[in-house]
């Protein structure tokens, strides 16, 4: 993963962690109003020990929607109500079972009182499950719904079917199909195409963006490969890799994109 990939990821991370500080704080404030309105003793190691149910939110929800993208009998549910309505379901179970565990086991190793995992489990089930249902199906809503915008609006994208390319007066038009790769000329770029290679005055990430991501992949930080055009490749041993081409040129795979390549090269 690159430094631009991680930045989103690092302040997303950073985000939740403060939110979540802030959603303990007002939770152990409120406990501690609680127990002065209704006067009894207000312990906040054991306020914090309950509060641990919104800490395991994130990661519950992040588990989920990997197992419903990673099974491909989950993947494969067709009507999306039935599939929000399942996560929902699993993740509930499955954080309710993990929360009543993880209070027991905590307080049997480092409190005076153990609290019991059947009781835990069965005040949860009897006062806090309609939280559970309510969280996840926010969550749900947020997931489910995302992924299938994302679908759609990648099968709706429309792709460049041919480049028009100038030289002096004349413009060439250029099928995409015919491309074979392009690389970085500067100032230019280098379209390659069997017969020729032309001059074309465009960065080569604006021509990624127009062109279909499922035939063309960047190889390189200065070179985007037709995949219709790769015969083989091979491992340079050292973490790169040499690709052969169908006009028997080669050209470098660098390790920063192996793993795109690998992965849209198998499923051609």
């Amino acid at each position: 993963m690159n430094i631009l990939q991680k930045k989103p990821r690092i302040k997303a991370t950073l985000k939740y962690i403060v939110v979540l500080v802030l959603v303990l704080l007002v939770t152990i404030f409120q406990d501690y109003l609680h127990s002065r309105y209704n006067d009894y003793s207000f312990y906040a190691s054991e306020s914090f020990l309950f509060n641990l149910f919104w800490i395991l939110i994130l990661p519950v929800a992040l588990l989920f929607n990997l197992v419903f993208k990673r099974i491909s009998t989950l993947e494969t549910i067709q009507g999306l109500l039935v599939k929000r309505l399942l996560f929902v379901f699993l993740a509930s179970i499955f954080h309710i079972l993990l929360f009543a565990g993880l209070v027991h086991l905590i307080s049997a190793l480092f409190y005076d009182h153990t609290f019991n995992f059947l009781r835990n489990l069965r005040f949860t089930l009897s006062e806090d499950l309609y939280k559970y249902l309510l969280i996840y199906s926010v969550i749900a809503l947020v997931l489910i719904r995302k992924k299938n915008l994302i679908e759609e609006t990648v099968n709706k994208k429309e792709f460049l079917n041919q480049l028009i390319v100038e030289s002096g007066r004349t413009k060439t038009g250029i099928k995409t199909s015919d491309i074979i790769y392009i690389a970085a000329e500067a100032p230019y770029i280098a379209i390659h195409t069997a017969a020729k290679k032309y001059l074309h005055s465009e960065t080569l990430k604006s021509m990624l963006n127009k062109l279909n991501s499922e035939e063309f992949v960047r190889i390189h930080k200065s070179t985007i490969v037709n995949l219709t055009q790769v015969s083989s490749y091979k491992s340079r041993l050292n973490g790169d890799y040499d690709i052969h081409l169908s006009n028997n040129q080669e050209l470098r795979l660098s390790r920063n994109y192996v793993d795109n390549f690998k992965q849209k090269f198998s499923s051609r």
